[in-house]
């Protein structure tokens, strides 16, 4: 009968790979959780500028729809609602006068409200600077976001409220935005994680793609059997699928992006390498064969 200390060492060999498996796709998950969580929470906080304790101000909220690196800008939806005495009794969005906002978007750097009219629901687009989309999966951007409101003629004030609602970005208060521009904050943008974490996965994929390529490529070269067609196939095959990944990019990153110079280009040169070598390598043991053998015909590929 074994002894005691044996089988319990037997028995930790056996099962510490399987339970440092399962600790380990616990740790990432979890990690993925908080990392989940944490995004989340700061998306339903939002930003503040402006005075809070004005009884008779504006209270402007700014929805972040999407964020468009190509085109340079981000749209977002803007619902301005006047307070105290600015306000129409019983209405929530009649202001009581004449508002005109000027505001940091390019496009439409000025909103006018005439009294005792309804404020509609406006869709603006402000300019993001700093950044360039070649930069992906790593670029960063910045973008000002204020508002200088005035009700017949006079300044009142403005509580800006910005909620970040892009699934492709994050948006983080950077510094109050510049006082010629209004109340309102300098923004930086960047990736969100779980399309920064999709980008870094989908590079070491193309890596691993490309050297399981180049060790099949040095294997079916080693033995010197002829043209490996299914070997070829294989490769061929991976190819094309690396395109396809590339295609799945989030964010449509343009070709020439860091992420191409990180692994697609590389990836792709190795698997191309890979295939004209052992085509090259197929073709002298072919034709080694047949001047060793004259009468024998060439094998027809499958």
């Amino acid at each position: 009968m074994p002894h005691p200390e044996r089988r319990l060492r037997g028995a930790l060999r056996r099962w510490w790979m399987p339970a440092l498996s399962a600790l380990l796709i616990a740790a990432v998950c979890a990690t993925g959780g908080v990392l989940y969580v944490d995004e989340r929470s700061h998306r339903e906080r939002g930003m503040r500028a402006g005075p809070e304790q004005a009884r008779d101000r504006l209270d402007i909220k700014v929805h972040l729809l999407h964020s468009d690196a190509a085109s340079q800008s981000v749209l977002a939806w803007v619902d301005i609602d006047p307070r105290g005495a600015l306000r129409q009794p019983g209405e929530r969005d009649m202001p009581t006068k004449d508002l005109v906002i000027e505001t940091s978007s390019g496009e439409r750097p000025v909103l006018r409200y005439p009294a005792h009219q309804p404020i509609r629901t406006e869709t603006l687009a402000f300019h993001l600077q700093q950044g360039t989309i070649s930069d992906y999966p790593f670029d960063r951007y910045h973008t000002s976001v204020a508002f200088d409101p005035t009700a017949d003629g006079k300044d009142v004030p403005v509580l800006v409220h910005i909620v970040d609602k892009d699934p492709f970005f994050v948006a983080h208060k950077l510094r109050p935005a510049a006082k010629e521009l209004g109340t309102g904050l300098q923004l930086r943008l960047r990736r969100s994680i779980s399309n920064i974490l999709l980008a870094w996965f989908m590079m070491v994929v193309m890596w691993l793609m490309a050297l399981a390529v180049l060790v099949g490529a040095r294997l079916a070269a080693w033995y010197r059997h002829g043209m490996a067609w299914s070997a070829l196939s294989w490769m061929a095959a991976t190819l094309f699928a690396l395109v396809a990944l590339r295609k799945a990019a989030p964010g449509d990153p343009p070709i020439g992006s860091a992420f191409d110079y990180a692994a697609f280009f590389w990836a792709c040169l190795i698997i191309a390498a890979s295939v004209v070598y052992v085509v090259v390598i197929g073709f002298r043991a072919e034709h080694a064969k047949i001047l060793k053998h004259p009468r024998t015909k060439p094998p027809r590929p499958r």
